[in-house]
């Protein structure tokens, strides 16, 4: 599991250092309390372009794919409590 973890790191590391903050924080605050589908949805999002997923965290648009909007949904929350 902690390999698997250290792969989602890696991933969320961007062309922009906002999202590297954003999606780095999100996964050590946020990816264990997540259901399964929930972890695959984060996995498909980090496939994303960054501009993709800038605009989408920056509710400039938004994902197609349910899944992926959830988890946008979800870390535009944990950003809010931040």
């Amino acid at each position: 599991m902690e390999d698997n973890r250290s792969r989602l790191l890696w991933r969320c590391r961007r062309g922009i250092r906002e999202m590297d903050i954003v999606l780095q924080e999100f996964l050590n605050q946020s990816y264990d309390t997540l259901s399964d589908t929930e972890k695959i949805s984060f996995s498909k999002l980090l496939n994303e372009a960054d501009l993709d997923i800038l605009n989408w965290i920056m509710e400039k648009d938004e994902p197609e794919n349910d899944g992926v909007k959830n988890i946008i949904k979800l870390i535009r929350h944990s950003r809010k409590k931040n």
